[in-house]
């Protein structure tokens, strides 16, 4: 009840455009631009890769097929759109974390997609220097919706970034591979042999960091999947 009074009284805005929201947490035009760049089958079954140019079933990519991937399988919510750009530059990059709210919740769908609920939600760890310039892990906020969104117990402390990278954004796909090698190691005493672990991230672009990730999580006796609100590169 208080909530539809306070809905009339201060009806509630997008928090990408701050204009009017009449269903759910965005506005209908941010809303359209989300829904046109929203994943669907067929893709790759591993990577989870969009094959948007080849009309069939879901099944392997040729990189998977190639080098399987660390991870028992990977999703993401959309690619990287002008709206999802948009929405990633103003979280990440311009300190509106007021938006992992509605993109947490925009992603949850795909979190929950999977065909094995897993034990624990974990986030991309950022390094301290990287916390300390930006104020925020947008990957935990995002985690923490998820948490909430699937009933599944938040794990931020097990997944450690021990090593400062540089930004992966202007790097090549092999750059990026050398710049996360060894940045990440599961924490002292940590026991997470035979648990299921939902890996989140913002962005996917070459995977390099998620597989690094994974790969050490796979060394401590994890099942890894991984989601990420979008996929970059697709074209």
């Amino acid at each position: 009840m208080l909530d539809s009074v306070l809905d009339v009284l201060f009806p509630p805005v997008c928090p990408l455009c701050e204009e009017d929201v009449t269903d759910g947490f965005l506005c209908a035009a941010c809303s359209k631009a989300f829904s046109e760049d929203r994943i669907v089958e067929p893709f790759c079954h591993l990577c989870g890769t969009p094959f948007l140019h080849s009309p069939g079933p879901s099944h392997t990519c040729a990189e998977c097929l190639k080098t399987p991937p660390p991870f028992k399988q990977a999703r993401s919510a959309y690619t990287y759109g002008t709206g999802v750009d948009e929405a990633v530059r103003a979280f990440k990059y311009h300190g509106k974390s007021i938006l992992s709210d509605a993109l947490g919740e925009l992603m949850s769908g795909t979190a929950a997609s999977f065909p094995e609920k897993p034990d624990i939600i974990m986030p991309v760890p950022l390094h301290k220097k990287r916390l300390q310039a930006r104020g925020f892990n947008q990957s935990l906020l995002l985690a923490r919706v998820l948490s909430k969104r699937l009933s599944v117990k938040l794990d931020y402390l097990s997944l450690k970034r021990i090593r400062h990278t540089v930004q992966q954004i202007d790097l090549k796909p092999d750059e990026r591979e050398k710049n996360v090698a060894g940045a990440f190691e599961v924490s002292t005493g940590t026991d997470l042999r035979g648990r299921r672990v939902l890996l989140v991230d913002d962005v996917f672009t070459t995977g390099a960091t998620i597989k690094e990730c994974s790969k050490v999580l796979k060394r401590a006796g994890v099942e890894v999947y991984a989601v990420t609100l979008a996929r970059a590169g697709v074209s």
